[in-house]
């Protein structure tokens, strides 16, 4: 209990910290949000109210204190562009990056992890070396050049599915899953070569162990061994790669939902940016971390439910 209590400490201190020095940062670099807002063509006047209405004419340290004030009755503050509350802008996107993430790493999942463990099963034989180098095609092709060709083929040529845009669940929940499923496989489809390396390379050099020639040598089939002994040790670099997998589509897969203009954290990241929006791109940064933190606890958890040794040590 001792241990996860100093990461919940560890994993706010993160946050606070990634807080401060976006909050800074975005006070250093050259722009105005004011302007950004009015327009260069704004008098005096103007840049004063707008100023002095989203409180950025107070000192960096208050308005610092207050935003994290705000934090604990969930009030990330104003949006500039939107005139909404950041939270609330937020909140309204989440629903399709957590729908696409989804969608990625179930494909991910099912399809990576086996093609990993047949890849090391066959080895250096004809199976293992072709799963191989589809995995390294796939780790080779940018997710975005996938994005457009599958939009290309499946969208617009045979028009099996739509080529941009996004349904909500609520109007149509078939239209919806069709929206999202060509971003997902666009996604999927690189981290599926990497699972597949990942779960090759620790299967293999889980193989050479001894318990693995004491489980041969009681008469176990093959399939026996990687399913009961082997896959259970070989798991734990592959769930870290599927957290850090997870942590990036849930932190917006931005390129591929600027590609298909899907409306998520990611497309609303680069919109706040292009505009200098603090207040929004201070809340989106404090999503990213909690989202990464949150991923990186939870997977220490699942390590210790796999391998009571690490809970020893």
């Amino acid at each position: 209990m001792y241990i996860y209590l100093r990461k919940l400490f560890a994993m706010l201190a993160t946050v606070f910290l990634v807080s401060m020095i976006t909050f800074i940062t975005f006070e250093i670099i050259p722009g105005d949000p004011v302007l950004a807002r009015l327009g260069v063509d704004a008098d005096e006047a103007q840049i004063r109210a707008l100023s002095e209405e989203l409180g950025l004419d107070e000192p960096l340290s208050k308005r610092f204190f207050g935003w994290i004030t705000g934090l604990f009755t969930g009030d990330l503050g104003q949006s500039i562009r939107y005139s909404r509350p950041v939270s609330e802008l937020i909140f309204d996107r989440l629903p399709v990056t957590l729908s696409l993430a989804l969608i990625s790493m179930v494909l991910i999942v099912i399809i990576g992890v086996p093609l990993g463990i047949l890849s090391a099963r066959y080895g250096d034989r004809l199976p293992g070396i072709s799963i191989s180098i589809v995995s390294q095609i796939g780790m080779a092709v940018p997710s975005f050049w996938t994005g457009i060709i599958l939009m290309y083929i499946f969208g617009l040529t045979l028009r099996w599915v739509s080529p941009g845009g996004y349904t909500p669940w609520s109007v149509d929940p078939v239209e919806a899953f069709k929206s999202l499923l060509l971003p997902a496989v666009a996604i999927a489809l690189p981290s599926i070569a990497t699972v597949i390396r990942y779960t090759r390379n620790t299967v293999m050099e889980q193989m050479k162990n001894d318990y693995v020639r004491l489980a041969f040598s009681k008469g176990l089939k093959m399939n026996a061994v990687l399913f009961r002994h082997v896959l259970k040790n070989a798991l734990i670099p592959v769930i870290t790669v599927l957290g850090m997998i997870t942590a990036n589509i849930l932190g917006g897969s931005i390129v591929i939902e600027q590609v298909f203009t899907l409306p998520g954290v990611g497309r609303l990241l680069i919109n706040a940016i292009s505009v200098r929006d603090l207040p929004l791109v201070q809340g989106m940064v404090l999503y990213i971390s909690l989202v990464i933190v949150v991923t990186n606890f939870l997977i220490d958890i699942v390590y210790t439910l796999i391998d009571p040794r690490i809970k020893l040590r």
